[in-house]
């Protein structure tokens, strides 16, 4: 250890003003190599340094700021939105961004590989709102994985493969991933890292602590689309049974009318029957007959319009029913309007008229 000279020592004041300066030289030396490292490790990492410019010269919409809080993501995936230059994009002004030409897909959101952004579609529906928080980690998780390397996607796709194998062949995922290998078979791994990684709670150990790096909570995510399912899920039931109501109550009328209408004809015969023989002379001998005979048809002709006034109130019930299915159709079309989807209803039926008397 070496001693501070004292301060009335010129000389070895002179001296230790001296080293002094070779000891900035050399610091100024250390830092100058500390720069030319530096600047070899940004031409080897331009992406990181552009993400972290872009985080720190821009402002996060504190709108995307709170989805992010919602879905559990963390510190490096909210970095991810921001260097995303994430923007939440107005219903009418989307199609700008992003697009897709499959009936019955909504697209809510992209990553557009060419300049790294994400845009997402703006849910105003407040029946979903867990669903933007959910699509806007499925984002940047594509934007996690475009900056994966090749190897790194590469270790991954067997775990995705065996979360996505352990969901089973009915799983709605199933249809989707179908859906994008369609359009682009290249998509699969890329999907399937995004969605499973926001939206399905159980993975395997190694999967989970690989996307521990951009959650906080990932099961605040998963959580979120079980929410967001709920809602189409509890829909669509009410219009299953809604419709199978409605084709139960339609087999019924169909054949009571068929009933009502052979039995109207039945007695309509018998009537004419019995109206040619009461005006035969002699065709009724007997007082007793001709009044039994006559209440028996006035009997049968009372039991049929109590049918007729049943069947027109199933009738009434089919097409309160029918509104009532009208109505849902309307609700699930405002539904998949708001997740830019053109609903196709379950079925279009038609009104009943009432069965007319005989």
């Amino acid at each position: 250890m070496t001693s501070t000279p004292p301060a009335h020592r010129r000389r070895s004041r002179a001296r230790g003003g001296r080293g002094i300066l070779i000891g900035l030289a050399v610091v100024a030396i250390a830092a100058q190599g500390v720069v030319i490292a530096g600047a070899a490790w940004a031409v080897a990492n331009p992406r990181i340094i552009a993400d972290r410019v872009t985080v720190l010269t821009t402002e996060l919409d504190p709108l995307v700021a709170e989805y992010a809080e919602r879905a559990g993501v963390g510190e490096e995936g909210v970095d991810l939105l921001h260097a995303s230059l994430t923007r939440i994009v107005p219903a009418g002004d989307f199609d700008d961004y992003c697009s897709s030409d499959e009936p019955g897909i909504g697209v809510l959101g992209c990553y557009t590989l060419d300049d790294g952004r994400i845009y997402l579609y703006d849910v105003e529906n407040p029946d979903l709102a867990a669903l933007e928080p959910v699509v806007a980690a499925h984002e940047m998780l594509h934007a996690a994985w475009d900056r994966l390397t090749a190897d790194e996607q590469d270790a991954l796709a067997p775990l995705l493969e065996e979360a996505f194998a352990a969901l089973g062949p009915d799983h709605e995922l199933v249809e989707r991933i179908a859906a994008y290998e369609a359009q682009d078979p290249r998509s699969r791994i890329p999907e399937l890292y995004a969605i499973i990684g926001s939206e399905i709670a159980q993975v395997p150990a190694a999967l989970e602590e690989h996307y521990a790096r951009y959650f906080v909570d990932r099961a605040a995510s998963a959580g979120l689309t079980d929410q967001v399912n709920a809602v189409f899920a509890d829909l669509e039931a009410r219009l299953t049974a809604l419709s199978d109501e409605l084709e139960a109550l339609g087999a019924r009328i169909d054949a009571e009318q068929a009933a009502y209408d052979a039995d109207a004809t039945a007695l309509e015969a018998e009537i004419t029957a019995f109206n040619a023989r009461a005006a035969e002379p002699g065709g009724y001998t007997s007082q007793s007959v001709f009044l039994r005979d006559r209440d028996a048809l006035l009997a049968r002709q009372q039991e049929l319009d109590a049918r007729l006034q049943a069947t027109n109130a199933l009738v009434a019930q089919y097409n309160a029913l029918l509104e009532e299915l009208d109505a849902l159709n309307a609700e699930a079309d405002d539904l998949n309007r708001s997740i830019n989807v053109e609903l196709v209803p379950i079925e279009e039926r038609e009104g009943v008229d009432a069965p007319a008397s005989g």
